[in-house]
């Protein structure tokens, strides 16, 4: 069995999260939505409101996943940046997928606008460079975005980033006035709310046990109830627990931790002072954003999934204390972590994997733009809709090992592998 991970700091700061009960009795539906995080929530909504009639089904509580405890970064295109996409790709499908993410970016902050969903969201990103030898590709970043992608972003030298960061650890830096960060459990919260005005069915410790077929549909089953449904969509990242096989076979879990912080007070004037969050170039990538109260919530370390340092606090400060020495004796409120799940391009794995049975996993660090957004052209795609997934499904997405302990090697040594270029 998976270790636990401590809750998120997020959801010590909630007083009245919704309550769903779990599923019992048969039921018939449009749709079954399996997972609730940030694909199968807004799937829910979307299905609700165009009139279709939907149930959602969470093995636990609603986001318990990476969709309430990541670092809450919300980022413009695609995990890969447009230099990658074109090299992989050619300018036209970079162009396309870039314009595919940033539609996803203003699909999450009309959700946010349309529903009043109050998740502390502030404009701004910064990514840092770690290393001098990463500063003229980051300039030739920022100009494409500009020239080719007409997306305006600014390059700040050695002082302006420090001034940026309150940090002297980074040789420059990438401004995206257009990304944002928020509480992604306040997020998720919002969007099962907007779910159930919309007329969805949710539920929570509704485990889904069974996938098969009945009649001329699928047919889910949990412990306690089963329901019969014209179309399925699988949006459990990757963690199905046997439901199916085929997203598990695309995709890596990483645990990656977080700390909180206790309010730095005026420690932390000059930390993040235009209100971005933060993130940079490492392979094992820190990240970090300072919430309303003052407080820094800080991401750095990784492992395979099947371990969980006996101290994530300690674990976690020493990639913090690289970055802000000066908060070394500041206190952490509480530490935790979450699964990362990746595909090998890191680029997400979408898929009809049985008739009337979609999947999407593997958002790979950039599920809070991107899931929400293919959670809506799932459900546009079981009508005859929703094109812009093609960008998706016919990426090229090769199958991981099978076994366990391959799969957590691979992992350990990628992690590995990566401090040593970092």
């Amino acid at each position: 069995m998976r270790p636990a991970l401590p809750e998120p700091f997020y959801a010590r700061c909630i007083a009245d999260p919704p309550r769903f009960a779990p599923l019992e009795g048969t039921h018939e539906a449009d749709l079954v939505v399996v997972g609730g995080g940030f694909t199968g929530l807004s799937a829910a909504l979307a299905a609700a409101e165009a009139g279709r009639s939907v149930v959602l089904l969470e093995a636990g509580r609603l986001a318990a996943g990476a969709s309430g405890r990541n670092g809450g970064q919300l980022h413009s295109g695609q995990r890969q940046d447009v230099l990658w996409l074109e090299t992989h790709f050619g300018y036209g499908r970079a162009l396309a997928l870039w314009r595919f993410g940033e539609a996803a970016k203003a699909h999450v902050l009309g959700l946010i606008d349309r529903f009043g969903i109050e998740c502390n969201l502030q404009r701004g990103l910064i990514h840092a460079l770690h290393k001098p030898g990463l500063v003229i590709e980051a300039k030739e970043h920022v100009e494409a975005l500009g020239d080719r992608y007409s997306y305006p972003v600014e390059y700040l030298g050695r002082e302006e980033t420090a001034a940026a960061l309150g940090s002297r650890a980074y040789f420059g830096a990438i401004r995206d006035p257009g990304g944002a960060h928020l509480d992604p459990l306040r997020l998720a919260h919002g969007l099962a709310r907007a779910a159930v005005s919309a007329g969805a069915a949710l539920h929570e410790e509704s485990a889904a046990t069974a996938l098969s077929r009945h009649g001329a549909g699928p047919l889910v089953r949990t412990a306690r109830g089963e329901v019969r449904a014209r179309h399925v969509i699988v949006a459990t990242n990757g963690r199905s627990n046997g439901l199916e096989r085929a997203t598990r076979r695309r995709t890596l879990g990483i645990n990656s931790y977080m700390v909180a912080t206790e309010p730095l007070g005026p420690l932390g004037d000059t930390i993040l002072p235009g209100g971005e969050g933060a993130s940079d170039s490492r392979f094992v990538v820190r990240y970090w954003r300072k919430l309303a109260d003052g407080r820094l919530t800080f991401g750095g370390g990784e492992s395979n999934a099947g371990r969980i340092p006996s101290d994530i606090r300690s674990f976690v400060l020493p990639h913090l204390l690289d970055v802000y020495p000066q908060l070394k004796d500041v206190g952490i409120a509480h530490a935790w972590g979450g699964i990362v799940t990746v595909t090998k391009p890191r680029l997400p794995f979408v898929r009809e994997i049985a008739p009337q049975v979609w999947a999407a996993a593997g958002f790979s660090g950039q599920g809070v733009g991107l899931a929400p957004y293919v959670g809506r052209l799932l459900v546009e795609r079981l009508h005859g809709r929703g094109g812009e997934l093609d960008l998706y499904t016919r990426l090229h997405i090769p199958p991981l090992p099978s076994s366990t302990w391959m799969r957590r090697a691979l992992v350990s040594l990628a992690i590995w592998y990566g401090r040593l270029g970092d």
